[in-house]
């Protein structure tokens, strides 16, 4: 057979991901696989699929969810780029903003559903394959059920033999980044069933003209701005700039600067002015690169 494979929509792409697991059978089955939950429900949200006619749909911002029979709400989100640090705020951040979206009505919390939250991480390992995360109290009781995150760390899956033959394939399928490891993932679990579809509905996906389109869509685009953050900042501390960032300081203004460091910080700025073009929030920008009063006026925001 021929291999499907293309190397700009990887199956670990944040597209790719939301259209196939927008599928109930592999929701479904990617969530069991994760957290032993057995999905019941009547649909599941992708974020390739949103519209402005189910906009409401995507304030809680995951790749795909879905509303079990007894109101939890399940979510499944691919996380390609980011820090341990920040990916961890992210994640909780997520997780809170699950359950206050939710309308509570006249005092009535016990009625808010349960979040279940599973976030696929591709680009760094953990010494577990898959973290629980609740909220305990000093006493280690649990406080509250309302909601967990499970946060699978895709390479230690693949190194960890104890996990169970579902995950192992997800995992290896989400680790695929060549044609050639394509066609081995292909002659090792073709004849299985959950392999097969993984393969089958991949290459329908690859096949779409509509990629692009989607990936232009509000909340790819906001994804993509979260990363284009991420490196900045990653680029700025390796040229020795983090802890003026951290502190609030901005390089280009702190006397005694050598000239190339002010560059660095024009250059941070250029990023800076690229990405509110794009449409992302200016505060959050302002915030997260410690923008001066000065700098706003040149970036005249």
């Amino acid at each position: 057979m021929e291999i499907p494979f293309r190397k700009d929509y990887l199956p670990r792409n944040d597209v790719v991901f939301s259209i196939m697991f927008g599928n109930m059978e592999l929701f479904a089955a990617l969530l069991k696989a994760v957290t032993g939950h057995t999905l019941k429900a009547k649909e599941v949200i992708s974020q390739a699929s949103v519209t402005p006619d189910n906009v409401e749909h995507n304030y809680i911002r995951f790749d795909t969810f879905a509303k079990d029979e007894n109101g939890t709400i399940y979510s499944m989100d691919m996380q390609n780029t980011y820090s341990e640090i920040l990916i961890k705020n992210r994640t909780v951040y997520y997780a809170c903003r699950s359950v206050s979206g939710q309308t509570v009505k006249k005092g009535e919390y016990d009625k808010l559903n349960k979040v279940v939250i599973s976030f696929i991480m591709t680009g760094k390992s953990n010494t577990l394959p898959v973290e629980i995360v609740r909220l305990y109290n000093q006493n280690n009781e649990l406080y509250t059920d309302l909601f967990t995150l499970y946060n699978v760390y895709i390479p230690t899956v693949n190194q960890n033999e104890s996990v169970n033959e579902e995950l192992k394939i997800f995992s290896e399928f989400f680790s695929v980044s060549a044609e050639e490891q394509m066609e081995q993932f292909i002659q090792a679990h073709f004849e299985n069933d959950l392999g097969k579809k993984l393969i089958l509905l991949y290459g329908k996906v690859i096949c779409r003209n509509d990629l692009n389109l989607i990936q232009e869509g509000e909340y790819f685009d906001m994804k993509i701005s979260e990363q284009d953050i991420m490196e900045a900042k990653i680029e700025a501390r390796e040229k020795g700039l983090a802890e003026g960032l951290a502190e609030g300081r901005a390089a280009g203004r702190a006397e005694g600067r050598a000239e190339g460091r002010a560059e660095e910080r024009i250059s941070v700025l250029d990023k800076v002015k690229s990405l509110i073009k794009k449409g992302f929030d200016a505060e959050t920008l302002i915030e997260t690169f410690n923008i001066t009063v000065e700098e706003r006026q040149m970036l005249a925001i």
